[in-house]
């Protein structure tokens, strides 16, 4: 075994603490320094992660994407080469236990954007039944699940929704849900949450709809409006350019957002290996001062052939072809233009606008006028859900057991993952003053009970949040001392 060496004091605060949540100041993420003169506008470079695929997914299995060390050791050692800082995460569990992997990957620098949807029956908006699915019983596990995750400091935000509103039928029902969704999720973070932590949507690769849903969710005061929008994109595929790929008139159409926009999936793979010059050439190039960056799609290779690792039955990997091209791509990326000091500390309040909606797309619905909570008692007095995620010790060894081959079969050798001394937690982001009803109309009912499953994951899960903001440095690194409990590791 690798001998492991003693930290000292301040690498070890340093391995123990957490990354700096991203705050959101007009339509751009910002990284907070030890000042306002070290802010950075911060731009996602990322992946979507689901192993196993969202059908993997059952409600009565005991692990899920992000509960297994060994395989989170495994692929944040390969997400740190590839080059990337996020994460998105569409499927998890509220009643499962993710400590161990967040901090993993909290520790190796990768921040995580969740949905708090499941491709389950009541685990998600209907986009066929909009009014029945928005229930009681759907919405409190929304909650249980943020009270599963957003005690993490890396959790940049979460997605209500992932293309609940795809064509012009469901664009006359749906998006009052979501808006009215998004209304209910930031009120109980508000109420319960240590911090804001953004919420947003993830919008269909449909040109008009996309931009309606846009002009739509980023309409309106604070408390309903979406935090940030998502676009599933995959217009640029092969050899094309920004003149033919439809990149221009993205930029066009969306440079006026109030709020960061990213590409919540793109990659497009007709030619395979993908070469991703829509990464360096496009994303992070013509569209650099329109969207603040995007997640390719995905991670490991499923059955729609998309992949950049393939993971055997064994859990072992092998990278493929693409993989290395968009480590070159992502690479190639320059810091973003503009200086974070210089933006707005008060948010963008855009009015809404139904008359512009209805000439983008004549079959939206844009009203205003947002379905009643069906859980206002719960988001006063909480879901019920113990699971509450923290930071926690991570593995003396970084190493993991599986085995990872490059793409012409040879193994990779000591892969251990990285952490970065860097990622120093100074305090939480500002929080907003809580809004006093987070509802448009006051009817209520009860919150129903907690589900047989979530009372198990309670009682075998500690209860905790990465707490309000200390009173300086010191107070910070004493905290996060503790928090390690003397692992010692190597310090890469």
């Amino acid at each position: 075994m690798k001998p492991t060496s003693v930290l000292s004091l301040s690498a070890l605060a340093a391995l123990a603490s957490a990354l700096v949540p991203i705050e959101i100041r007009g339509n751009k993420f910002v990284k907070p320094g030890n000042s306002s003169s070290e802010d950075e506008i911060f731009q996602v470079i990322g992946i979507d992660y689901q192993p196993g695929g969202a059908s993997g997914y059952s409600d009565s299995a005991s692990s899920d994407a992000l509960s297994d060390v060994d395989a989170c050791l495994r692929d944040a050692y390969i997400l740190q080469k590839l080059g990337v800082n996020t994460i998105r995460v569409y499927t998890l569990s509220p009643w499962i236990n993710h400590d161990e992997c967040m901090s993993i990957l909290n520790g190796a620098g990768i921040y995580v954007i969740l949905d708090v949807n499941t491709p389950l029956g009541g685990q998600s908006l209907n986009r066929d039944d909009p009014k029945g699915s928005y229930n009681a019983g759907y919405v409190n596990r929304v909650f249980g699940f943020l009270d599963a995750f957003m005690g993490y400091p890396n959790v940049l935000g979460f997605f209500s929704g992932n293309e609940v509103f795809n064509n012009k039928e469901n664009a006359e029902t749906v998006p009052p849900y979501i808006k009215a969704l998004q209304r209910d999720m930031k009120a109980y973070i508000s109420n319960h949450g240590d911090r804001d932590i953004p919420v947003g949507y993830s919008a269909a690769d449909d040109t008009t709809l996309g931009i309606a849903g846009w002009q739509y969710l980023e309409c309106g005061s604070e408390d309903v409006r979406s935090d940030f929008y998502g676009l599933n994109t995959y217009q640029w595929c092969g050899g094309a350019t920004w003149d033919n790929s439809g990149y221009g008139t993205i930029n066009s159409s969306y440079a006026d957002s109030a709020i960061p926009l990213i590409f919540s999936e793109y990659g497009c793979n007709k030619v395979r290996p993908r070469t991703f010059d829509e990464v360096d050439q496009g994303l992070y190039g013509g569209l650099k001062d329109t969207f603040s960056g995007g997640l390719i799609y995905e991670y490991s290779e499923e059955a729609n052939n998309y992949g950049l690792v393939e993971i055997d039955s064994d859990g072992n990997i092998e990278l493929k072809d693409d993989y290395y091209n968009l480590q070159k791509a992502y690479a190639n990326i320059s810091k973003p233009s503009g200086s974070a000091s210089s933006l707005g500390s008060e948010p963008t309040i855009k009015q809404c606008n139904s008359t512009l909606i209805k000439k983008t797309d004549q079959s939206f619905n844009s009203t205003t006028d947002l379905p009643p909570s069906p859980v206002e008692d719960t988001i006063k007095s909480g879901s019920g859900n113990n699971n509450v995620g923290k930071i926690v010790d991570i593995p003396s060894t970084l190493k993991t057991n599986y085995t990872i081959k490059d793409k012409d079969g040879n193994e990779i050798k000591d892969p251990t993952v990285v952490i970065n001394p860097q990622n120093l937690f100074n305090g939480h982001p500002k929080k907003r003053a809580a809004k006093p009803d987070s509802s448009s109309s006051s009817s209520s009912s009860s919150a129903s009970e907690p589900s047989a499953t979530s009372a198990a994951a309670s009682e075998s899960a500690s209860a905790s949040s990465t707490g309000k903001k200390k009173n300086g440095a010191v107070a910070q690194t004493v905290s996060m001392v503790a928090v390690l409990g003397g692992v010692a590791v190597a310090l890469l």
